[in-house]
């Protein structure tokens, strides 16, 4: 029975799904380019048209994927308590998109200089965690202790929750608790 040919308008888009769901099933170890247009229903030439190895295709999703939990984020920042519902946004990406999360912050992200789009859609989300960070500590600083604080908090709590090490059960209950008890930091002037 001869294949029917693949008439989607948007091949890349539907490649980009199709390695979303073998991240969900096995990781990014499993994604391949023959892998992802096998599902489509295309052959792997196809697929190289719009993608020139695996990289750049997890480098896409993954671009993505930063620009949909900067989305998220963004929602929460415009909250009364922007560092608390940013940080639940955060660990709520993480539980619903652990494949997604995983990749997104793996070894993909150390290559984000090769890829443009990657690194800007990286950097908007870095630069949220700054900017909500620095509303609570109000003395931004060079090296950002507070940015890096919230980042390591969510981020921890994040891959606890996917990695199973903490019921997921109380991912949220957890995350809320902790983000509304954390401390304000104090300033002393010094003489």
């Amino acid at each position: 029975m001869p294949r029917r040919p693949y008439r989607h308008g948007d091949l890349a888009n539907a490649l980009r799904a199709a390695a979303l769901a073998i991240l969900d099933e096995a990781g990014p170890n499993d994604v391949g380019l023959r892998e992802t247009a096998r599902r489509v229903g295309v052959s792997a030439t196809a697929a190289y048209r719009h993608f020139g190895s695996k990289e750049d295709l997890l480098a896409s999703v993954a671009t993505e994927g930063f620009r949909e939990l900067a989305a998220a984020m963004e929602t929460g920042a415009i909250e009364s308590d922007p560092l608390r519902a940013v940080g639940l946004a955060y660990v709520e990406f993480a539980l619903q998109k652990r494949g997604l999360f995983r990749l997104m912050f793996g070894p993909i992200l150390l290559q984000r200089a090769k890829y443009a789009e990657l690194d800007e859609a990286a950097r908007a989300v870095f630069v949220l965690l700054r900017r909500v960070s620095v509303s609570i500590d109000e003395q931004p600083r060079e090296d950002n202790s507070a940015g890096i604080a919230a980042w390591g908090l969510v981020h921890g709590l994040s891959s606890l929750f996917i990695d199973g090490l903490v019921p997921e059960t109380y991912a949220r209950g957890i995350t809320n608790a902790i983000l509304v008890q954390r401390p304000r930091p104090e300033y002393q002037a010094t003489a």
